[in-house]
């Protein structure tokens, strides 16, 4: 489950449950709170299967937008070379930093530098490590329901 998933849910359930208390006033037998904790829950499922419905086109679209990227060449070469200049930036800051003069680097941009390459780092070799596998395997299935 992802993230959104979980904390919209968590979210959703602890309202329901606060909810379902203050029902608890206006019912006079257990059959009434029983249905009424059954119409709550399923709405919370339903909630749940939104949310991932939801999330699954979001991912859907950033895939496709991802495949387009690769249509024409400056689109081809964004990450590339937007990894290349943080990971440049980054070398030039580990080089210089205390050992010419007093180049110091402000304590605040280290973790968004340090954010920024971890997630290009990611982003840039894990989708394109995923997007060979996924191309190995359809072209395996492919082959194997030829033969």
């Amino acid at each position: 489950m992802s993230i959104f998933t979980t904390l919209f849910s968590s979210g959703v359930a602890k309202v329901v449950d606060s909810v379902s208390e203050g029902l608890n006033s206006l019912f006079t037998s257990d059959d009434e709170r029983n249905k009424a904790k059954i119409i709550i829950e399923k709405n919370i499922q339903d909630f749940k299967l939104d949310m991932e419905d939801k999330l699954g086109a979001y991912e859907t679209e950033i895939t496709t937008r991802w495949k387009s990227d690769n249509e024409h060449l400056i689109t081809r070469l964004v990450r590339p070379l937007s990894y290349m200049f943080v990971l440049f930036l980054f070398a030039i800051m580990v080089l210089f930093d205390g050992n010419k003069g007093e180049f110091s680097i402000t304590e605040s941009y280290i973790p968004v530098i340090e954010t920024l390459l971890v997630t290009m780092t990611v982003a840039l070799f894990g989708s394109r490590g995923a997007e060979k596998t996924m191309k190995y395997f359809k072209k395996e299935s492919k082959g194997g329901q030829q033969t």
